[in-house]
């Protein structure tokens, strides 16, 4: 048995290194992406302390600033005296420059447990225990939890920042109306009249699938009331009312939400060469959806 794990053991790290030794390839032809997932992958099949130097290269070079300096400050952490005292301050250099583009903002939200992701990448779940690290810039959050309507925020943030963002979920369980609501959520901080439009028409996309969805839900219980013996006229119309009202509304929500992607590219087309929004321009949107209700609200 021990031979066996012994055997094992060689094999992941001789895989790994055929990864490691891709991923240098990569690295030196300017690939970069390619390059991250090579280095990622040997990381995972042999953990070492010396992939992280290499994974905070690659991110680097990426420009992706917080997990360079995640990978970097791990590297120092856990390679301590073992790292060579010139490449020590070479990686310390590189930490104190990339503190200086990325933002620690505290994520807290109504419920916990709820996922959270920043530009499509997860970064765990609520509650966190310590600050969440992300790039300077304009990022997309977006937070779903089952039960809960799925919550898209784009937000500025600034190199150095520290701030606290509230994320507010609307539970699909809860609200007025017969066969329970659905919200779907865009916020948006700091933005124009095209970024303004782009949010609303993510959230219109999100509400008409949250709805297409319903709509099916219902079609179904309409087949099971006919087939249900016994059963009423009453409950036959009901059924058969639902399905036609949520299978409307996703037929319109479709509709309005080529129509604001039309009306968002005119917008970024006629605003090309502007300049950039003042500080104080700020502007917030949401699109709620609930039985027999569509709406948008929001400041500009």
């Amino acid at each position: 048995m021990a031979m066996l794990l012994a055997a094992s053991a060689a094999g992941a790290q001789d895989d790994a290194s055929s990864h490691f030794d891709r991923g240098l390839t990569f690295f030196k032809d300017g690939d970069y992406t390619a390059a991250m997932v090579e280095f990622k992958k040997a990381y995972e099949l042999d953990p070492n302390y010396r992939g992280l130097y290499n994974l905070g290269q690659t991110s680097k070079e990426l420009r992706d600033y917080a997990a360079a300096l995640d990978s970097f400050e791990r590297y120092l952490a856990e390679g301590g005296s073992a790292i060579e005292p010139e490449r020590r301050k070479k990686v310390e250099g590189w930490v104190a420059e990339l503190r200086e583009k990325i933002a620690r903002i505290t994520l807290a939200t109504s419920v916990p447990g709820a996922e959270i992701t920043v530009d499509d990448v997860l970064v765990g779940k609520t509650p966190f225990a310590k600050p969440v690290t992300m790039n300077a810039g304009r990022r997309r959050l977006v937070v779903t939890k089952d039960g809960y309507a799925p919550l898209t925020r784009f937000v500025d943030v600034a190199g150095t920042e520290t701030k606290t963002i509230e994320l507010v979920l609307t539970s699909l369980s809860g609200g007025g109306g017969g066969g329970g609501g659905s919200t779907a959520v865009v916020e948006i901080e700091h933005t124009a009249w095209p970024w303004v439009g782009l949010g609303v028409t993510g959230a219109l996309g999100i509400a008409t699938g949250v709805v297409g969805g319903l709509a099916l839900g219902k079609e179904s219980s309409f087949d099971d009331a006919l087939t249900t013996f016994p059963t009423t006229q009453e409950v036959i119309e009901e059924a058969r009312t639902d399905a036609r009202r949520f299978a409307i509304a996703a037929d319109v929500l479709g509709g309005v939400t080529g129509a604001m992607a039309v009306l968002t590219v005119v917008a970024f087309a006629v605003d090309y060469g502007r300049s950039a929004p003042s500080a104080d321009s700020k502007a917030a949107a949401h699109v709620i959806v609930a039985p027999g209700f569509v709406g948008v609200e929001g400041s500009f």
